[in-house]
């Protein structure tokens, strides 16, 4: 019988399982340990089988000859699902045998470091996960070490985020940057440009995550390319919602040559309200709502003369501010009706960077890699949310588009966390 027949082969008596049977019944919580403890000693034998064969491979290659066997050092190593486990290691004599089942220098399995990965994105900080660690591994944990996990899945995080655009047309992009503290060789705030598509379903997607130096139009225009890179249709793109950053609006333009952009009347009120008076805000919002939420364009600009007739001397700088950017504020009114909530506002993407803010928090600072992992584990997590819930906000879940979509996600969620 080989060694291989041999592992993790654990006999139970019929006499011993009726009398553990029996301890159960009595204490529940002693018998499950004693189970756990059969189970991890039985483990420890077929890892210390493994490796007496690996040492005697080893001292049986021509390179070795001469060199004996010299007892044996005890290491503990955790193993996801068994917690610690006390191991007896072979040496030789002249001490060049390194187990490739045990590597030296590492405490816990690469399942195992990969769960720390994912229990800090998910939002325990690497304090916190170095004080648990010794209670749930039964090794204990530096942050450093949780940090250093990050780089485990940051491979197939840039794939995610790399990830192939054709095959889903998009009709409508969100368009805004958010900020991180990035440890390079310093610590500085870095954004990050953030693009989330909905396509012809009216289902949206994090199509794009990519960090750059500022958030100015070239690093958008560079946004742009690589998500035609990526195999995005430009052609389909028919609306962008956006901020007032300067020069945003004729990238987007020039990239998608077919499309429209709209402003965003949540950034817009940040412009505009600051130049009204405190004691005339409450009516001025008053007569803003009737614009923003006419029953169509003409409505709309009918509402907005009105407005401008009344508070054109009083706030003057405030109307022409508005009026500044009316027609692309209003763009939203030459879309379908049921998609005007969704298209007023940059909300979607908004709330999508708070939902960033508050998983990267735990962490403090990322390096660039760890926030490559952040940002597709969100992202991941965001759209298992989106994949039955369109931008009408209907709840009606489209069953073909659904199982699709689920099997896409499983995919994602393989090569990200496995």
């Amino acid at each position: 019988m080989g060694i291989g027949d041999r592992l993790m082969k654990i006999v139970v008596k019929v006499k011993d399982a009726v009398e553990l049977a029996r301890r159960f019944e009595a204490s529940p919580v002693e018998a499950m340990r004693e189970v756990v403890r059969e189970i991890r000693e039985s483990a420890a034998r077929a890892l210390e089988q493994v490796m007496e064969a690996e040492i005697e491979l080893f001292l049986g290659q021509d390179a070795e000859r001469g060199n004996k066997r010299n007892g044996f050092r005890t290491r503990v190593f955790a193993v996801k699902g068994l917690g610690a486990i006390r191991l007896r290691v072979p040496r030789d004599r002249k001490t060049r045998f390194q187990s490739v089942v045990i590597p030296a220098g590492r405490r816990y399995d690469e399942a195992t470091e990969k769960d720390l990965a994912l229990l800090n994105l998910s939002g325990l900080s690497t304090r916190m996960l170095s004080y648990v660690s010794t209670r749930v591994l039964g090794v204990r944990v530096s942050p450093q070490e949780v940090s250093n996990a990050l780089s485990t899945i940051v491979p197939a995080a840039k794939e995610f985020l790399e990830r192939p655009l054709e095959g889903r047309r998009f009709q409508y992009l969100y368009l805004d940057g958010t900020n991180f503290h990035v440890r390079r060789t310093t610590v500085e705030k870095e954004p990050t440009l953030v693009v989330i598509g909905v396509d012809e379903g009216g289902f949206k997607s994090l199509i794009a995550m990519v960090q750059g130096d500022k958030e100015s139009r070239a690093s958008w225009e560079m946004v742009f390319s690589r998500m035609k890179e990526r195999g995005l249709d430009p052609s389909s793109i028919k609306l962008g919602i956006m901020d007032g950053l300067p020069g945003l609006e004729d990238a987007f333009e020039e990239a998608f040559p077919r499309a429209k952009a709209a402003r965003c009347w949540v950034h817009k009120a940040r412009n505009v309200f600051p130049l009204v008076p405190k004691r005339y805000q409450a009516e001025f919002k008053k007569d803003w709502d009737l614009v923003q939420y006419a029953d169509g364009g003409k409505e709309a600009r009918e509402i907005f003369a009105s407005l401008k007739a009344r508070w054109g001397k009083t706030c003057a700088d405030a109307v022409e501010n508005m009026e500044k950017d009316l027609e692309a504020l209003l763009v939203h009114y030459e879309f379908p009706k049921e998609h005007w909530e969704a298209l007023r506002t940059t909300n979607p993407i908004e709330r999508v960077n708070k939902e960033f803010k508050r998983r990267a928090k735990p962490m403090e600072v990322v390096s660039p890699d760890g926030l490559k992992a952040l940002l597709a584990f969100t992202a991941l997590r965001l759209e298992y949310g989106w994949m039955t819930t369109p931008i009408t906000s209907n709840k009606l879940t489209r069953l073909k588009y659904r199982e699709r979509r689920e099997a896409e996600l499983a995919q994602a969620a393989r090569m990200l966390l496995n």
